[in-house]
Order: C-alpha cells, then sequence, then structure tokens
C-alpha cells in the first residue's frame, strides 16, 4: 500500500478519460440512429403485402373494417359513414374493453389518409388493438 505524498497539496486527480469516451461514444450513437431513422422513413414501401404474419386466432369479439378500392367503410357487409363507425366502436368498446381487437382490411392501392380516421376514431373510442390484415407473400 503506497503512503499518500504529501507533495500534492492534498489534491485528487479524477481521470476523465473514461467520462469523455462514453461522452463519445453516446454520441456516436445518436448520429447513426437518427441518419439511419431518416432513412427509413424515406423507403418505398407496399404495406399491404407481408413476407411474415401471425396466425389468426379469429377471436370471438373482433370488428373488421373493410375499405374497399373506392376508399369506402364497410361492416358486415354495409356501408358506414364516420359517424356511425364512431358509434359501433364506442359499442365495440363498451361490450369487449380496450383489448378488444380492431382488424382493418384494405385494397393494396389505399392511401394511409384513407386509413387514419379509422385508427383516430378507434383511439378516440378507447380501443387500442388496431391491426392491419395482410396476405403473405
Amino acid at each position: 500500500m503506497r503512503i499518500p505524498n504529501s507533495d500534492d497539496g492534498g489534491r485528487l486527480s479524477t481521470n476523465m478519460t473514461p467520462m469523455i469516451d462514453v461522452v463519445f461514444l453516446l454520441i456516436i450513437f445518436f448520429l447513426v440512429s437518427s441518419h439511419l431513422a431518416r432513412q427509413e422513413s424515406r423507403l418505398p414501401l407496399d404495406l399491404p403485402a407481408a413476407g411474415t404474419h401471425l396466425d389468426d386466432l379469429e377471436p370471438q369479439n373482433v370488428l373488421t373494417i373493410n375499405v374497399d378500392s373506392r376508399a369506402r367503410w364497410m361492416i358486415a357487409g354495409s356501408q358506414v359513414n364516420e359517424a356511425k363507425l364512431a358509434e359501433i366502436l364506442a359499442t365495440h368498446h363498451a361490450k369487449h374493453g380496450q383489448d378488444a381487437p380492431v382488424r382493418i382490411r384494405t385494397e393494396q392501392t389505399i392511401t394511409y389518409g384513407r386509413v387514419e380516421p379509422i385508427l383516430r376514431l378507434s383511439a378516440e373510442a378507447g380501443l387500442w388493438n388496431a391491426a392491419f390484415a395482410v396476405h403473405q407473400d
């Protein structure tokens, strides 16, 4: 064991090298992750097709909303508007709770702007388990 020498005036020195290394690693991590996030949002995607999918268990309380090629919303074969859909979603929430599944089936040509109101109305009704139906490639 080394006996402290009184030549340094009683000051303790801290090695800052490990702290500087950690700061530089964090800076590099955030730069790389932000670059990858920007690249990911620019990728052209064909969303309705999927290479893999979860097996559909067909629970009894699933609400399926179909969006046809003319962007009409259909439930159980009948066309619904925004007010009627909000009412159906509220009833679905009241019967089955917030974890009740909502499945959205769309034509491949439908844009997100046509589907976003369905997601918004589901969230406003308190339904958080919304999923898109896709076909496996």
